[in-house]
């Protein structure tokens, strides 16, 4: 019955627990950890990264190289341009008309003014 015609306000209500339907979670574990496809993507993606770099610091290594030959180019060019620079006082030097003289005269030979030729510019004049 209920507790409002038995007359006793003060009763308590029984109530029926509510059954629950526990569902259980089905958990697997793999043996092992990591699948063979895993571990054969990780080894792919290892060997991918390790050729790459490899590659980068290769070409580094080349770039370097060419740097320094570069380096040792520029000084050999600039002992080059020295030596031409020597060798054109020293042609100057040696080309003097004074020198040539002193030696042809050595050598016993002598001046006719009619006979010499100077060339400049591409004509000749006595």
């Amino acid at each position: 019955m209920r507790p409002y015609n038995q007359g006793n306000l003060a009763k308590q209500i029984e109530r029926k627990p509510k059954q629950r339907t526990v569902q259980k979670k089905r958990v697997t574990v793999r043996p092992g950890g990591i699948s063979a496809g895993e571990k054969l993507l990780y080894f792919f993606i290892v060997i991918a990264l390790v050729t790459v770099s490899t590659f980068i610091i290769a070409r580094y290594a080349k770039i370097s190289d060419y740097n320094y030959q570069i380096l040792e180019t520029k000084q050999e060019v600039k002992k080059v341009s020295e030596q031409n620079g020597e060798l054109h006082a020293k042609i100057d030097e040696l080309s003097k008309p004074e020198r040539i003289r002193s030696i042809a005269e050595q050598m016993g030979l002598t001046k006719l003014d009619d006979t010499v030729r100077v060339f400049k510019g591409g004509t000749a004049s006595n």
